[in-house]
């Protein structure tokens, strides 16, 4: 087992690395000149590095900062060109009926489904069917077609028509919907959604890209679905093609591993940790298997930064295992027993992966890979001063850069931002740790053959 890892150690550290991000300028002078973009990532890695150590940032670093922070702001709220969620984001900050009409939209679907409930209860049409043809049964059938329609003011205008006191059966059926929160909600939503910032909000949420649960957004979940099956379904073939490449110069039998789950009761708390596996290589025996190498699957380098942290936890509670026992993992395919002597060699060292752990990605090189993440621009464009800022934006006014200032104090303090403060640092890790499948056949190749 111990030839099969050093041989996949030395093969990942010849491998190339196509998906390495490029280095950050060499000082704010640098950093300026070369855009944005750049400028707040230095600045960013410039506090961090700065609070690691105890001291402050270098001198020039804080207006670096406020300059690029202010001019990505004013290219985000450019009308012809800006970032549409951003200016969306601005007006539900800024604008009460916006704000509310928002906070009403989270909890619409519930309301719709309470207040369908209720109508159904005693107008759906299974039940009115039974009744007499005549005024009760029109008017229910009225009330459950305004359901339908979502028609929420109509319906409660009719509500207050459908309570004949001849019918007090109905009226006390109908009693409870006409004063019924969810109701009043969708009709204050409905109400709202007339006005002229509401529209202009629902338009620039068009711009953005498709809404939720729209057939557009459906369309754009399954291709994303498929572009990751593709990247799993190669790093899978790939990973065959290691462990058909590894007796040739470490004797043994290797067995891919397919979407590996620890068992139930398995040490260490599940939480926010990965819990499930995309790929990987066991030695395997009639007393168990070891693990050889363990690989996550983007579909692009940009994917992996976000979930690194779950990824970090997971490591570290599957280095949680007992050395002595074995695990009953499943997979795709069916289940493995694990040494937990090989599991506890997963301890992440520090911030650090340990090093038979990778991304996995096959996705073409970036001619210019992001030195800021999307990610981080949008929690830098949602600080509270960054949303005063491009308010002034907005109304025509000439806001100092000054003003964002807080943002940069929040930067290496608000846990809200720490994320955003090691934002180069995970990214650096992530890519340093990412490698096309077919990079790792060919370097494998080389030295099982040579």
């Amino acid at each position: 087992m111990q030839a099969a890892q050093d041989l996949l150690l030395a093969a990942l550290r010849e491998a190339p690395r196509r998906y390495r991000l490029p280095p950050l300028p060499a000082d704010p002078a640098a950093a300026r000149a070369a855009g944005i973009e750049a400028a707040l990532a230095f600045a960013i890695e410039a506090a961090r590095l700065a609070a690691e150590a105890g001291r402050p940032a270098g001198d020039g670093v804080p207006g670096l900062f406020t300059w690029a922070l202010g001019a990505f702001l004013r290219e985000a709220m450019a009308p012809q060109g800006g970032d549409a969620s951003f200016q969306a984001l601005v007006l539900q900050a800024h604008d009460a009926a916006v704000g509310e009409y928002v906070r009403l939209s989270g909890g619409a679907a519930a309301d719709r489904r309470s207040v369908r409930s209720l109508v159904d209860a005693i107008a759906h049409p299974g039940k009115t069917r039974a009744l007499a043809p005549g005024a009760v049964r029109d008017r229910l059938a009225t009330l459950h077609a305004l359901v339908s329609a979502d028609a929420w003011t109509a319906l409660r205008d009719a509500l207050e028509d459908a309570l004949p006191s001849e019918d007090a059966d109905l009226a006390c059926a109908l009693a409870p919907l006409r004063g019924h929160a969810s109701l009043q909600r969708l009709v204050r939503r409905e109400s709202l959604q007339g006005g002229a910032t509401v529209q202009r909000y629902l338009a620039l949420c068009e711009r953005r890209g498709p809404c939720a649960g729209s057939r557009a957004a459906a369309a754009h979940g399954r291709s994303a679905a498929r572009a990751g099956d593709d990247a799993e379904r190669a790093t899978i073939e790939a990973f065959r093609q290691l462990a058909a490449l590894l007796p040739a110069r470490a004797a043994g039998a290797y067995r891919v591993l397919r979407s590996l789950r620890p068992p139930p009761g398995f040490p260490g708390d599940r939480g926010k940790a990965k819990d499930e596996w995309d790929a990987a290589i066991a030695s395997v025996a009639a007393e168990g298997a070891e693990l050889l190498l363990l690989a996550e699957v983007k579909a692009a380098p940009a994917a992996a930064s976000s979930d690194f942290s779950r990824l970090h936890r997971g490591l570290q509670r599957l280095a949680q295992a007992d050395p002595a026992r074995d695990y009953a993992f499943t997979s795709a395919d069916d289940e493995v027993r694990l040494h937990g002597a090989s599991l506890r060699r997963l301890q992440p060292p520090g911030r650090e992966l340990p090093p038979h752990v990778i991304y996995c990605c096959t996705a073409a090189a970036e001619t210019r890979p992001p030195l800021l993440s999307a990610a981080s621009k949008a929690v830098l464009a949602a600080e509270p001063a960054s949303l005063r800022y491009a308010q002034q934006l907005a109304c025509g006014a000439s806001p100092q850069q000054a003003q964002l200032l807080p943002v940069w104090d929040a930067l290496t303090q608000a846990p809200r931002l720490r994320a955003t403060l090691h934002q180069d640092a995970t990214a650096r890790l992530v890519r340093g740790a990412m490698l096309h499948p077919q990079d790792l056949v060919a370097s494998l190749a080389a030295l099982a053959h040579g």
